[in-house]
C-alpha cells in the first residue's frame, strides 16, 4: 500500500500548510482546509512533472520533494518553530463553528453513510472470484476506472482518451488521476478508487457544514443545512405511499426495482437526485468538484468579508485549479463570484483597492484556468457543439412550478421567503445561485441533459443553507407554541424521507450486480504483464471491458455508451463500421489489413464479441494468439 503512504504523506504535509496559512482557526477547520491542500498537492500538482516526466514514479517523487521541501522553506522563511507549530492547533469550543461534538454526531455519520455505499459498490467481492457493484455505480464507474488503470499503466500525459484511439481525454480527469497516482505505486485498482473517495467524502461533509456556517453564523441552522441536503430529497415519496394503499408492491418496489426510487422516478416526472446516491457515490468528478466548490465558496465570502489581498490571491491560485477537478462547479464558482464582484463595486467605499483585491482572484483564476480549458474542456465537443438552448431542462409534462415544487420538495416552498428574511450579503449569493439556475434552465452545457443536474446542484447548495436559516428563525417565532417541535419534525421528516429511502435502496443494491468475473480479472492481469503498454486493442464497444477497465489499455473504440456525452457522438458509426469489418473480414489477411490501416495492434474474441457482432472466427486463423483461457481469446496483429 505504498500508494496510500505517499497520499497520506501529502495530506499530512497539506496538514502543516494549513496550519501555517490558517493559523487563527481551530483544529477541525484547519484538518479540513490540511486535507484540500494536500489532496491538491498530489491531484493538481503532479501535472506539470508529468509534462515532462510522463506520468511516472519520477515525476512522483519529485513532486513530493517539492511539495514537502516547498514547506520547509516557507517555514524558515517565516522564522517558525516546532512550538509555534503546536500553538497554531488549538480547540475553542465557544467560538469556533464546529465542536467534537457536531463532528462525531453529524460530519462522521454522514461520512460513513458514503464510505459503507462506496465499499459495497467499488469491485466489491462477488461469488466465484468476481467483482460487482451496486446501483448507481453499475455504469460511470467502469469508465472512472478505466482512466485511472490507463493513466498509471501507459503513462501518456496528457491523457489520451483510452476508448477512442486518436483523441485526447477531456473529461476532468484530476480525481482519477489521484487515484492513478496510488495505483502506479501498487495500490489495487479497489482501494486506488476507495481511499481518495473516503478522504473525498469527510472533506466534503465537513466543507459544507462550514459553508452552511460561513453564510448564517449558526452551527443550528448549519447542521439542518448538512442534514437536507446529504440526506434530502423532494416529494416523491408521496407518490409511493399513495401507491401503496392499491398495491403494497408499489412501496417494496424501492428496494428491489432498479432506479425506481422516490428520487428516481421518471413515470411521475421525479427526476431530481439526492446528493449521495446519484452524484456522490458514482460520479466521483462530482464528488471532488463540490469538496472543492464548497472550499472556495468559503475562501469567497473570507476574502469578501477581510478584504485582505493575501485571502483573493489564495483564493485566486484555489479557483484557478479547478477546470479539471469539475467544469461545472468552476462555472457556478464563476457566476457567485462575479454576482459578488458586482455587488462589491456598487457598496464599495473604497473601489480602486476593492477593484485590484477582485482582478488579483480574476486575473490568477483565469490564467491559471485558460490553458486547461484550451487544452483539454473546449476540444472535446465535437462538431455540434455542447452549448444548446433547451428552456426547462428535463420537463417534458409538468407546469413547470409543480415540477421544481414536487422535485425539490419542501425547500422549494420556503426559497422566496428565506430570500427576503436573510441579510444582505446573503441576497447577493443567493442572487448568483438563481442566476446559475436560470440559466440552467434555458441552456444545456453537455450532450446529455441530465447532467445540467450538476448546475441546478450548486444553486440548490446555496439556497438550502438560507433556507434552513429561516426554518431556525421560524422556530425561534414560535417559541411558547405547543406543538413546534412536531411540526419542526415534519419539516425534517418532509425534506429527508425521500432520501432516507433512496440511501436505503442504494445500499441493498450493493455488491448486487457482477461487473466482471474471475476470467476477466485473470485476463486483465496477464494483458498487463504480457502486451505492449502502448498497444491499441480491438473488442466489442461494451462499458465492461476489462481490457479497458482494468488493464488499462488503448481501445480502438470502446464504451459506446460515453461518446455521446464525452462530444465524440459524430465518430460512433465510424468507428463501429471499422470494427464490423475487422470481425467479419472473409479471411485472415483482409482483417490483418483492416487493423493495419486503423493501427490496431491486438484483437479480443470473446463472448462479447461473439454475441454482439458478426465474426467470421476462420479468419482469427492466421493471426497469432497469445492468450487463451476462461472464454477469451486474445491475438496480436503482426
Amino acid at each position: 500500500m505504498l500508494g496510500v503512504l505517499i497520499y497520506i504523506l501529502f495530506l499530512l504535509t497539506g496538514f502543516l500548510y494549513s496550519n501555517l496559512y490558517f493559523k487563527d482557526k481551530d483544529i477541525f477547520f484547519q484538518a479540513w482546509a490540511g486535507g484540500l491542500i494536500g489532496t491538491l498537492g498530489l491531484m493538481w500538482g503532479i501535472i506539470p512533472f508529468a509534462f515532462i516526466f510522463g506520468f511516472s514514479i519520477a515525476a512522483h517523487l519529485i513532486l513530493l520533494a517539492v511539495f514537502i521541501g516547498a514547506y520547509i522553506l516557507l517555514f524558515y522563511l517565516k522564522k517558525k518553530s516546532i512550538n509555534q507549530i503546536k500553538s497554531n492547533i488549538r480547540y475553542n469550543k465557544s467560538e469556533a463553528p464546529m465542536t467534537a461534538l457536531i463532528f462525531l454526531c453529524l460530519i462522521l455519520p454522514i461520512s460513513i453513510i458514503m464510505w459503507v455505499l462506496l465499499t459495497n459498490h467499488v469491485m466489491a467481492p462477488y461469488e466465484g472470484g468476481a467483482v460487482s457493484t451496486g446501483q448507481s455505480t453499475y455504469g460511470d464507474l467502469a469508465m472512472h476506472m478505466g482512466i485511472i488503470t490507463s493513466v498509471a499503466e501507459r503513462g501518456v500525459f496528457p491523457p489520451s482518451h483510452n476508448l477512442l484511439l486518436g483523441h485526447r481525454l477531456g473529461y476532468p480527469f484530476l480525481i482519477d488521476t489521484l487515484s492513478s497516482s496510488l495505483f502506479l505505486f501498487g495500490t489495487s485498482l479497489r482501494w486506488a478508487v476507495l481511499v481518495p473517495s473516503y478522504v473525498c467524502c469527510i472533506l466534503l461533509a465537513m466543507g459544507f457544514y462550514f459553508l452552511a456556517y460561513k453564510l448564517v453564523k449558526r452551527r443550528s441552522a448549519a447542521i439542518l443545512a448538512t442534514v437536507l441536503f446529504f440526506i434530502g430529497g423532494g416529494f416523491g415519496f408521496a407518490y409511493f405511499f399513495e401507491g401503496a394503499k392499491a398495491d403494497h408492491t408499489a412501496f417494496t418496489k424501492i428496494f428491489n426495482d432498479y432506479y425506481h426510487t422516490p428520487t428516481n422516478y421518471n413515470e411521475e416526472n421525479i427526476r431530481w437526485a439526492n446528493p449521495i446516491c446519484d452524484m456522490i457515490i458514482p460520479q466521483r468528478t462530482s464528488m471532488a468538484g463540490w469538496t472543492y466548490l464548497t472550499f472556495t465558496l468559503w475562501l469567497l465570502l473570507d476574502a469578501w468579508e477581510s478584504k485582505k489581498r493575501s485571502a483573493f490571491i489564495f483564493l485566486g491560485v484555489i479557483a484557478g485549479c479547478m477546470p479539471m477537478i469539475h467544469t461545472h462547479s468552476f462555472m457556478g464558482l464563476g457566476i457567485i463570484s462575479l454576482a459578488a464582484f458586482v455587488a462589491d463595486m456598487i457598496m464599495s467605499k473604497d473601489k480602486k483597492n476593492d477593484f485590484i483585491n477582485w482582478l488579483c482572484f480574476g486575473g490568477i483564476t483565469i490564467v491559471m484556468a485558460l490553458p486547461q480549458l484550451f487544452i483539454w474542456t473546449f476540444s472535446q465537443a465535437d462538431s455540434e457543439g455542447f452549448v444548446k438552448f433547451a428552456p426547462f431542462w428535463v420537463n417534458e409534462q409538468d407546469p413547470n412550478f409543480w415540477f421544481w415544487i414536487k422535485n425539490w420538495g419542501i425547500a422549494a416552498l420556503f426559497v422566496v421567503p428565506a430570500f427576503l428574511n436573510t441579510g444582505k450579503r446573503n441576497k447577493i449569493v443567493m442572487c448568483g445561485a438563481a442566476l446559475i439556475f436560470v440559466i440552467a434552465e434555458l441552456i444545456l452545457f453537455q450532450p446529455l441533459a441530465y447532467d445540467n443536474n450538476k448546475l441546478f446542484f450548486v444553486s440548490y447548495m446555496i439556497f438550502l443553507i438560507v433556507i434552513s436559516e429561516y426554518f431556525l428563525v421560524l422556530f425561534d417565532k414560535l417559541k411558547g407554541v405547543k406543538g413546534r417541535y412536531f411540526m419542526a419534525a415534519l419539516v425534517i421528516l418532509a425534506g429527508t424521507v425521500s432520501g432516507a429511502l433512496t440511501i436505503g435502496r442504494e445500499y441493498h443494491s450493493g455488491a448486487m450486480y457482477q461487473t466482471f468475473s474471475k476470467a476477466d480479472l485473470d485476463y486483465a492481469e496477464f494483458v498487463k504483464d504480457n502486451t505492449d503498454k502502448q498497444g491499441t486493442f480491438a473488442a466489442y464497444y461494451n462499458h465492461l471491458n476489462p481490457t479497458a477497465v482494468l488493464a488499462g489499455r488503448q481501445m480502438y473504440f470502446g464504451g459506446e455508451m460515453w461518446m455521446g456525452s464525452h462530444g465524440y457522438g459524430n465518430l460512433v458509426s465510424e468507428r463501429k463500421k471499422v470494427l464490423s469489418d475487422l470481425y467479419g473480414a472473409s479471411d485472415s489477411e483482409k482483417l490483418k489489413n483492416v487493423a493495419r490501416q486503423n493501427d490496431i495492434d491486438y484483437v479480443v474474441l470473446s463472448n462479447n464479441e461473439l454475441s454482439n457482432l458478426k465474426v467470421n472466427q476462420s479468419a482469427f486463423s492466421g493471426l497469432d494468439k497469445v492468450y487463451d483461457q476462461g472464454g477469451i481469446k486474445l491475438y496480436k496483429v503482426d
